[in-house]
């Protein structure tokens, strides 16, 4: 079990031996949480390629019946695979390849050192590249991929979840020798460190394997490691606070914030800008371009995403019923324009309406089923980055969003869209008000801000949290109106408005409800609660269930209108 590295071993010490130590590199790199990797029983879809390469379809192919990727029978059967995996050499070879192709002024160089293929000559490289293997031997484990736009976006139905097997289970770390070696009587000492350069910077950058622009196959070299992005590339790091009634991957019971999560956040709130200002084809290849797609043809995106576990992971509440809280960093990384024109803009607007993963649409809370149970719902997102102070040229850490006022809210949304029309002047077209949609524009959904609550869901002194004696004191006046039962609206478990996760057919609500920690002084509430609610192609004067839900925010004390549609002045 321990060839691949004892063979590492063995390399290096023949190169000691031969006085040619120079000629050989290697260091560890950690796996921070799964890398897609080639697997058994389906091993010609799931492979470990390039992070240069677009990856292959989920949909099985021919004469393969979708069953035998049920994730619920895999995890009953084969939850762990009896394989152990690697990084094979030619993998990281090409992670470098593709890394080097990003910089004009050392192409040259890399084809010298690493060789090349055309139409009449195949050269050969001087750098030889190792399969890396864990420092200690770990299988391959299940995981799911669960789409989710149809169902968040569109309202159409569950997605299916899909299995796949990945090297690592997600919750620990895994440590990886990474070599390389010159080619004696070709290779120079000085070549062999010019290539290991690249290959710090290429596995740090890209990670390894397939889909690694969603998180997987994130890898770390050293706290003090300097990572440089792709030219006219940059990265933005948040500082990550989740509280959550928990996510999970391929078993329920077992809570897990996945990279994926964070991607499916993403993308579906770029599809919810886009679908506001480009028609329903232009917007989902504006989203493809954007992040990728993989049907009905595979294409690489630009933006890609990372994320980095903190010290405090999954950590859980002391009583029933649980919740959960991760701590981390999240990378996105873009050209510049897009990722500062485009991508950050969206993600301010998405920090204040709501959460991520399960639960997103509700602040946390405890919710008193039928049966008299308690459960945890909802979700306690905060985003903070640095920025230098321009007075003290020191380093801040502040909350990303935005300020709880219309003028500003406006004029984001109007430098947002402005960026959108440089980039794409082709494709932007007038407001989707008729698509029935989760469409985010001034047209087509409307943001509140309303009173309270007082009393939070728990008291965040990790460890040993408690939660409040007082279930209805930790929902502020928009919680209370989606709980409110008062016929006809009935707007709670209403699959036209506070959607119904409860049943068999679950159904997204159309109202997303986040609580913020800024007092209302009119209402004197130490919290507000910020309502995005989607119109989803309804009109604000019709007799739809969402109509009557926008003029009862309109008429509620203390509401102050944000950004997007209002209700008639005279209902």
């Amino acid at each position: 079990m321990y060839t691949g590295s004892r063979l590492i071993e063995l390399l290096e010490l023949q190169h000691q031996r031969r006085s040619q130590s120079g000629l050989f590199k290697k260091d560890t790199f950690t796996i921070q949480w799964r890398a897609k990797v080639g697997s058994f029983p389906h091993p010609d879809v799931e492979t470990i390629v390039s992070a240069g390469e677009p990856c292959g379809a989920w949909r099985p192919t021919q004469g393969r019946p979708e069953d035998k990727r049920n994730v619920n029978e895999n995890w009953e059967r084969l939850r762990v695979l009896p394989l152990n995996g690697y990084i094979p050499g030619a993998s990281i070879r090409g992670i470098v390849r593709a890394w080097a192709k990003q910089r004009p002024d050392i192409l040259s160089r890399m084809y010298e050192l690493l060789g090349y293929q055309n139409n009449d000559t195949i050269t050969a490289g001087k750098i030889e590249f190792l399969d890396a293997w864990p420092d200690e031997p770990t299988k391959l484990t299940l995981d799911i991929v669960n789409p989710q736009q149809d169902f968040q976006v569109y309202h159409q139905g569950q997605g299916k979840p899909l299995s796949l097997y990945t090297l690592g289970n997600g919750e620990d770390y895994i440590p990886v020798t990474v070599a390389i070696r010159g080619i004696p009587g070709r290779a120079t000492d000085a070549e062999v460190s010019e290539v290991w350069g690249w290959v710090q910077q290429a596995l740090s950058l890209y990670g390894v394997g397939s889909r690694t622009a969603s998180g997987y196959g994130t890898l770390k070299f050293s706290d003090s490691f300097r990572l440089t992005p792709d030219p006219d590339c940059a990265i933005k790091q948040f500082d990550f606070s989740l509280y959550s009634q928990g996510s999970a991957g391929p078993n329920m019971q077992t809570m897990e914030l996945r990279p994926s999560h964070w991607r499916g956040w993403l993308r579906s709130w770029i599809l919810r800008f886009l679908l506001g200002v480009m028609s329903e084809q232009d917007a989902k290849k504006t989203v493809g371009e954007l992040l990728g797609t993989l049907e009905p043809e595979t294409r690489k995106g630009c933006v890609r995403l990372q994320m980095l576990k903190g010290s405090t992971w999954g950590d859980s509440s002391s009583g029933q019923p649980r919740f959960y809280v991760w701590k981390g960093k999240l990378q996105i990384s873009a050209p510049k324009d897009i990722l500062n024109k485009i991508i950050l803009p969206i993600i301010r607007f998405a920090v204040m309406v709501g959460g991520v993963g399960r639960g997103w649409r509700r602040p946390l809370h405890i919710f008193h089923m039928n049966n008299g149970h308690a459960a945890a719902r909802g979700t306690l997102l905060t985003l903070t980055h640095k920025i230098k102070n321009p007075n003290t040229h020191q380093w801040e850490t502040k909350p990303y969003g935005l300020p709880l006022n219309a003028a500003t809210w406006n004029k984001a949304y109007q430098d947002w869209l402005s960026a959108v029309q440089s980039q794409w002047p082709d494709r932007v077209t007038a407001d989707n008000h008729n698509i029935s949609a989760e469409v985010f524009s001034p047209n087509t959904c409307a943001i509140y801000a309303v009173p309270g609550p007082d009393s939070e869901p728990i008291e965040r002194q990790e460890p040993g949290w408690k939660q409040a004696d007082d279930a209805e004191a930790t929902r502020g006046d928009g919680m209370y109106l989606i709980y409110q039962q008062t016929a006809p609206r009935n707007y709670k478990r209403n699959p036209d408005i506070g959607g119904n996760a409860g049943a068999g057919n679950a159904s997204c609500s159309w109202a997303s409800i986040k609580r913020v920690n800024i007092p209302n002084r009119e209402q004197e509430t130490d919290c507000q609660e910020i309502v995005c609610l989607f119109m989803g192609g309804q009109t604000p004067n019709s007799n739809h269930v969402r109509s009557h839900f926008l003029r009862d925010l309109g008429n509620m004390n203390g509401a102050v209108h944000l950004f997007g549609v209002q209700p008639p002045t005279n209902p």
